[in-house]
């Protein structure tokens, strides 16, 4: 479910359904051709499909953090996770190109999962992926 389906009136009804957020992360510097942007959306789109297909109606998609570049952007990253995590009992952050993103699991950063799924991996691994993805959502969901 993305966080536009979601109505003030029908947010309290679904909330203890939908514990995990999705914070997509686009990676993009500003340097990127039209076509360049375009391609690193529908690579976010497609790693995305992974999560948001099979566990619709417990996960909840936030708008993409697009723009990502040195620490201060990392630092703002962080905080929009912790900000999410405050509403959230799990945040999981997906990029599809971001470098860097593995620090947001840490302690301090709290984020609970974190991928990167590269156009390449998602064409070549794509049952290899869904397998992780679903081991560390159910690890995540049951804490084992």
């Amino acid at each position: 479910m993305k966080f536009s389906d979601v109505e003030s009136s029908t947010w309290n009804e679904l909330k203890p359904y939908v514990d995990t957020c999705l914070l997509p992360v686009t990676g993009l510097t500003g340097d990127e051709e039209p076509w360049e942007a375009t391609r690193a959306l529908e690579a976010l789109r497609d790693a995305l499909d992974c999560f948001e297909i099979p566990y619709k109606g417990r996960v909840l998609t936030y708008p993409a953090f697009h723009y990502i570049e040195g620490e201060e952007d990392m630092a703002l990253l962080a905080g929009v996770v912790r900000r999410l995590k405050e509403r959230f009992p799990y945040v999981v952050v997906i990029s599809a190109e971001a470098e860097g993103l593995e620090q947001l699991a840490s302690d301090e950063q709290h984020a609970d999962l974190v991928f990167v799924l590269s156009p390449e991996q998602l064409s070549t691994s794509m049952p290899e992926i869904k397998e992780k993805i679903a081991v560390s959502l159910q690890t995540l969901w049951t804490g084992m």
